[in-house]
């Protein structure tokens, strides 16, 4: 019974991470699709590196994969014991904040499904 609810708690997460990714995708889409377009330059690249607290190595390849597929940043590095986790951002505005969302949305929901 335990398993079963477990199961079912897990696929909520899912579901729940898979909505707020693909609104992240289609924000993401479209503020680089505005800037490509545009006259204007809105672009203020930047390297950012992010504390990673995941302990399950599936959990951190996820992270480090969902955040290079999402449009205006990717994945350059891991430290080798996988704690940080260096980030090229084509828009960083706030770095503390980029850490911030990073951290407390992404990273927390990748948590609550793999651990």
């Amino acid at each position: 019974m335990r398993s079963i609810l477990n199961f079912f708690l897990r696929l909520g997460r899912i579901l729940v991470f898979l909505v707020y990714y693909l609104k992240e995708l289609v924000i993401s889409s479209l503020f680089v699709a505005w800037d490509i377009i545009t006259p204007k330059d809105y672009m203020k690249p930047g390297i950012v590196e992010v504390p990673v607290d995941l302990k399950s190595e599936t959990a951190i390849i996820s992270l480090a994969n969902l955040i290079s597929m999402t449009p205006g940043s990717l994945t350059l590095d891991m430290t080798p014991d996988k704690k940080k986790i260096y980030i090229h951002v084509m828009y960083l505005y706030d770095k503390e904040e980029f850490i911030r969302k990073t951290k407390q949305q992404l990273e927390r929901r990748i948590q609550k499904i793999f651990e």
